[in-house]
């Protein structure tokens, strides 16, 4: 149950600001929702850090995987770096990289229509 509540906030957060900010100011879809899949997973692995150091309840593991997996790799390497944070286990470190692998399978697979959205930014 945890990890749903948890996947129904990180996600649906940003996807209320991508929606709301899309349909207001007309901002391109993908790089409006990566922003704030960014700032979500950030937020995230710093409540995870703090509930660890003070033995609260921890966001689960999934949560920051799928995060991740959903646009959140450079806010998962900042909060990595910021909050020494799930570096030494190797099981999740594991799964990280095959998150990153299938992640940059999608990239590829779905170029096409990922360039034209960036590019509007430029």
């Amino acid at each position: 149950m945890n990890v749903l509540l948890s996947l129904l906030f990180g996600l649906g957060v940003p996807a209320a600001l991508t929606y709301a900010y899309h349909a207001s100011l007309n901002l391109p879809l993908l790089p409006v929702w990566l922003l704030g899949v960014n700032l979500m997973l950030l937020a995230l692995m710093g409540k995870d850090k703090f509930a660890a150091k003070n033995k609260l309840s921890r966001t689960p593991e999934l949560t920051l995987l799928l995060l991740t997996f959903a646009g959140g790799t450079v806010a998962f390497f900042l909060g990595r770096w910021l909050f020494a944070h799930k570096k030494s286990k190797v099981q999740f470190n594991n799964a990280l990289f095959a998150v990153l692998g299938a992640q940059a399978f999608c990239i590829w697979y779905f170029w096409g229509w990922i360039w034209p959205q960036l590019r509007v930014l430029w």
